[in-house]
């Protein structure tokens, strides 16, 4: 009895490791400019509004271990790269429907009740 329990724990375990694998998340457009990067995300609110956000990002490599990753932290070179990168993501969400990014944001804060 022991064994088939054990078994069963098993397989549960996988069964979970295989969901959380295809739950993993792309975002519908990533938009790049230099080492600046922004993540589009559709999105869908309680409410059933969907709508799309950004986020922002910053790759670097390591010089001394070659060591790549990502970072929400910006330096004051990155200014235009940020800047491109802003408006570029915001165009391409402008693109995707026909009413322009902010009133989606301002009914996405709404839905969500940001402050």
């Amino acid at each position: 009895m022991q064994h088939d329990q054990n078994s069963e724990n098993k397989l549960v375990r996988i069964n979970m490791t295989e969901t959380k694998k295809k739950q993993i998340l792309k975002p519908e457009h990533v938009v790049r400019n230099g080492a600046v990067a922004a993540s589009i995300w559709k999105r869908q609110a309680p409410s059933g509004f969907e709508y799309f956000d950004y986020s922002i990002s910053r790759s670097w490599k390591s010089k001394g271990t070659g060591r790549e990753a990502y970072s929400p932290n910006f330096f004051a070179r990155c200014k235009d790269d940020l800047l491109n990168t802003i408006e570029a993501a915001t165009q391409w969400i402008d693109e995707q429907s026909d009413e322009p990014s902010k009133v989606d944001a301002k009914s996405a804060e709404a839905n969500h009740q940001l402050y």
